[in-house]
């Protein structure tokens, strides 16, 4: 399959903005000092994952974004971001509390000082997932470690991804691929926990469609290869990801993976009913019955 590469914006295209970061971005990043070992503390906590964004990074922590990274290249600026609605707390705020939001208050943009009060911070967002739990973002965040290319033939490579200008896509849950060698498979997935949501408008049945629409258009394929390797080239700069980013070239034709958590009693054939008779793209489904999912033990449909 041949994808053709542009870095003209074409006014028919609907797919405009790709995730990644420019290199001003990244030249940014290498000359902050504190970034590197920011994020070398924030990947090795099980509990978070680091995503590439449009020119800004996200880290998230047990479902919830810990804080942005923003870069403004223009003006030599980095912004970092801690959403305030974590102090908004039912039980009383403490003084370690208080100082923290007077800190963050203070729009501070250095990497050592993110650092220093890095478990300040997870501990303000621990309390407010006790009163707000994310339970399904935090399963989605321990597949997403789990699933990589020191594990497996998978490699997650982005989360919640929104196709520009097509909102009838939806977000897609996670982005990864799966290696054949030197071949490299885009594979979309869409995460289930239990059979509860196997039907209606967010079923799986709604979800096909709306992929398979997105494969089928204009570009879709072509925009999905070419973000996955944007992400992965920032990723690898980034020292997130180490294994070199494939050429356009070595990636085949695209896959549906239906990942289901939770599920004791887990029956391809309850997904397969839920599908059109005739599968016009490669799709898989991989069970479990805890939160601990590999999509190597997917199956094809």
């Amino acid at each position: 399959m041949k994808f053709q590469k542009s870095n003209t914006k074409d006014k028919g295209d609907m797919y405009m903005e790709y995730r990644g970061l420019s290199t001003d971005c990244c030249q940014m990043f290498e000359s902050q000092s504190g970034m590197r070992a920011l994020m070398e503390c924030v990947c090795k906590d099980p509990a978070c994952c680091v995503e590439v964004r449009h020119n800004y990074l996200n880290c998230y922590y047990r479902g919830g974004s810990l804080f942005r990274i923003i870069f403004k290249p223009k003006i030599q600026k980095l912004e970092f971001k801690f959403d305030p609605k974590y102090f908004a707390l039912k039980q009383p705020i403490c003084a370690a509390y208080e100082a923290l939001r007077t800190w963050n208050d203070s729009n501070p943009d250095n990497p050592e000082e993110w650092l220093e009060r890095l478990d300040g911070l997870k501990q303000v967002m621990d309390n407010w997932l006790s009163e707000h739990p994310k339970a399904e973002r935090e399963t989605q965040q321990e597949i997403v470690k789990l699933n990589t290319f020191a594990r497996g033939n998978y490699q997650a490579i982005d989360i919640e991804l929104a196709i520009p200008k097509n909102q009838k896509a939806g977000r897609m849950d996670i982005i990864a691929v799966r290696r054949e060698g030197e071949r490299f498979v885009p594979v979309i997935v869409e995460l289930k926990h239990g059979t509860g949501a196997f039907d209606g408008k967010s079923g799986i049945g709604n979800h096909y469609d709306n992929i398979i629409r997105f494969l089928n258009g204009k570009g879709g394929e072509e925009y999905l290869v070419e973000t996955i390797r944007r992400i992965w080239k920032t990723k690898r700069a980034l020292g997130l990801l180490k294994e070199p980013v494939p050429a356009a070239a070595a990636f085949d034709r695209a896959e549906l993976l239906f990942a289901v958590t939770g599920w004791l009693k887990g029956s391809t054939d309850d997904i397969r009913k839920r599908l059109p008779e005739m599968l016009s793209w490669t799709v898989r489904v991989a069970v479990s019955p805890t939160k601990e999912l590999y999509f190597d033990n997917g199956v094809s449909l």
